[in-house]
């Protein structure tokens, strides 16, 4: 619990969140979240804390300090805090997974290997091939007597892409898994009517469903006053509590396209699924497949969904679905972070800030959309040796958000004067929906659903895997160097505006920031 606390703290969650009765932090507590040497230091380890020997080896720490904390941490309350903090585990084996055909493959065949349980939670399950290859894939799991939940938002999909009638229609293929004896919920709906929500409470309450996850929808309901204010934007796949899958990629041909990748005549460019979509309608994208105990806290976040939206309680800590595997099937640890409506301390958004704040090495940042008021804010109070350490890549005008292009150059232009690189992944001709940041000082690499918007901060549940190890990192950092070698690195500021103000892009950003 020390762990889940400082992790809150230093994220300045508001106490009285965690708290049955409010108590002031003491200074010496507070001072810690401000303290430049504290923060320092666990951005060090990856910008969470994972063991309380971290938190005992702080900059400043003492015996006096620690028994203040503890103290605290006997205090709060546990399921609250639990369902607010990141989570971690250790020795997963973590592999990337980049464009369409090596996803696709990785994931028809993980499905295909599954004997007791299939967890699905996606935005958007597009009825197309890619759509139509996984489906099959999950009926066939089906005929074999595994369980398959599946969540999807049937509104957003239905709007389909490329003009192509009956590409959103995902009811068709639920229709096909529900006859089959899969479950699959329609998550376009997130929350509740007031007096609805207070029913339901009391009977999941009496079913069991834990005081941590029904807090968690308190603040859903509070903050989404209609569901079209917010999306389940979580993206991931859980297969018989011992792998999982997840990553920023969608069920479709956008995503899971099944063709080849270009091929670019660059010398050095070593491995082909770094490369370029073959179509304009393809999009570079990817997922991490990992092999281990992080499948647990990844279940526990699709119950806690599932029990609130559908009729059916189950314990993800049950046998059946965590059941003993092999403590140690790689090397990498995994820290699960989440957000969503309401949430009190957004602790991926603060990951991005500190991560760029407190960067001591080579931070590589690659996002689709760079939208978010507070990550500009970030890097415009960086100095130049800080700056010099940053690198931005993102599809500015090819990007499917009319705002991305006019939110980068209105500002870029004072970190770019500061030092911070930014790579273009237009001039590919391709969209690229990756969105990972690579951190050499700490060996770590974020990879999710989060974009760097006000809908991810702010609006939509998101999910992402922070993944710690040297080895893993490395590999992840050669495919993000592909990235800058295909794309146009920017050297000459006036692509980015001076004087925004005078633009009238500025303004047309401004005013839809919010819903953007």
């Amino acid at each position: 619990m020390i762990i889940d606390l400082m992790n809150y703290i230093m994220a300045k969650g508001p106490l009285g969140m965690i708290m049955d009765h409010e108590e002031p932090l003491s200074l010496s507590i507070t001072a810690l979240s401000n303290d430049e040497a504290v923060m320092n230091y666990r951005q060090a380890l990856g910008g969470v804390f994972s063991l309380e020997a971290e938190v005992q080896n702080m900059p400043g720490m003492n015996r006096e300090l620690m028994q203040a904390i503890t103290r605290l941490a006997n205090d709060v309350n546990q399921e609250r805090l639990r369902v607010l903090t990141p989570k971690t585990t250790f020795q997963n084996q973590v592999d990337a997974y980049l464009n369409g055909p090596d996803c696709l493959t990785m994931i028809l065949d993980e499905i295909q290997k599954a004997e007791h349980y299939i967890h699905l939670s996606v935005m958007l399950y597009f009825n197309d091939l890619a759509g139509n290859l996984i489906t099959a894939a999950l009926l066939q799991a089906l005929a074999r007597g595994v369980e398959v939940r599946v969540m999807v938002d049937y509104g957003v999909t239905e709007f389909g892409y490329s003009k192509k009638p009956g590409v959103g229609d995902f009811s068709h293929l639920a229709d096909q898994l529900k006859a089959a004896g899969g479950q699959v919920i329609n998550c376009f709906n997130s929350c509740y009517e007031s007096l609805d929500w207070e029913k339901k409470r009391a009977e999941l309450h009496s079913q069991g469903v834990s005081e941590g996850v029904l807090f968690l929808q308190d603040l859903v309901q509070a903050a989404v006053h209609n569901d079209l204010d917010v999306i389940n934007h979580r993206k991931f796949i859980v297969i018989d509590g011992t792998t999982s899958i997840i990553g920023s990629l969608n069920i479709g041909d956008q995503y899971l396209y099944d063709n080849p990748v270009i091929v670019p005549g660059v010398d050095d460019i070593e491995k082909i699924e770094s490369a370029v979509p073959y179509g304009k309608a393809q999009w570079h994208d990817g997922c991490f497949r990992i092999r281990g105990a992080f499948a647990l806290p990844l279940n526990q976040l699709f119950a806690s969904q599932w029990v609130i939206l559908s009729d059916e309680v189950f314990d993800p800590e049950d046998a059946f679905y965590s059941p003993a595997i092999d403590q140690s099937c790689g090397n990498e640890a995994c820290t699960l972070l989440v957000s969503f409506p309401g949430n009190p301390v957004n602790t991926i958004r603060h990951y991005y800030a500190d991560l760029i704040t407190y960067a001591a090495g080579e931070v590589i940042i690659s996002n689709p959309y760079m939208l978010d008021p507070e990550f500009w804010q970030a890097l415009q109070g960086l100095n130049a040796a800080q700056s010099s350490r940053i690198t931005l890549c993102n599809s500015m005008i090819i990007n499917d958000h009319p705002t991305n292009e006019a939110a980068v150059r209105c500002n870029m232009y004072q970190p770019f004067e500061q030092g911070v690189a930014f790579f273009d992944y237009s001039k590919t001709g391709r969209f690229s929906h990756w969105k990972v940041a690579y951190d050499k000082n700490s060996s770590c690499v974020f990879h999710g659903s989060y974009n760097l918007n006000i809908r991810s901060a702010c609006h939509d549940f998101e999910a992402g895997v922070l993944v710690r190890g040297q080895d893993f990192a490395e590999k992840v950092r050669e495919l993000l160097q592909v990235d800058l070698k295909l794309s146009e690195r920017v050297v000459d500021g006036n692509v980015f505006h001076k004087y925004p103000w005078i633009h009238p892009s500025n303004y047309f950003n401004e005013m839809t920031r919010y819903f953007t």
